[in-house]
């Protein structure tokens, strides 16, 4: 990785409860477990992953469950928060692993990219890359709800559903 041993670059980037981070990837690195409870991550999901600056895997999962939640609700089903539920459930049991993996891949890429081995530069911008932000997360509160509302109140008030469910009707309700 770097000068700097593995479990320090880890420590350095998780910043915030690092003891209970670093024992969940230890179990990582010595065995094929990807699976192990996060109950922020299953709270919070996308919340969760914004808070640990992992932008690019938030909006994925953010998007993905609204996609397949109102998919479901145009279809008729009434089971469309089950989707959400199911979501969740993924993301608590695989959250560890998504920020592990997340965690290692940007400590590398910044191993490689940082054109120095002095471990201070190295730590510095693993310090600004990784730690936690709550910036991002209240962003997308706000932009989630903002959305929610408008679909929300687009497929209440049209009665849409998937026989006429159309392009207009799509760009209409964004």
């Amino acid at each position: 990785m770097t000068s700097l041993n593995r479990e320090e670059n880890f420590a350095t980037f998780i910043a915030e409860k690092t003891d209970y981070y670093l024992a969940k990837w230890d179990i990582f690195d010595n065995s094929n477990e990807k699976v192990s409870w996060n109950w922020a991550a299953f709270f919070f999901s996308a919340y969760w992953m914004m808070y640990r600056k992992m932008y690019a895997p938030a909006i994925t999962v953010f998007v993905g469950i609204r996609i397949a939640k109102y998919m479901v609700a145009l279809g008729g089903g009434e089971f469309y928060r089950l989707v959400a539920v199911v979501g969740l459930l993924a993301t608590g049991a695989l959250g560890n692993w998504i920020y592990y993996v997340y965690a290692s891949r940007k400590i590398a890429d910044i191993a490689d990219t940082a054109g120095t081995d002095d471990p201070s530069v190295i730590g510095r911008t693993v310090r600004e890359v990784g730690g936690t932000s709550w910036v991002w997360v209240i962003m997308l509160m706000i932009i989630g709800s903002f959305v929610d509302k408008i679909l929300k109140y687009a497929l209440l008030k049209r009665e849409i559903s998937i026989e006429n469910f159309d392009a207009d009707t799509f760009w209409d309700i964004l």
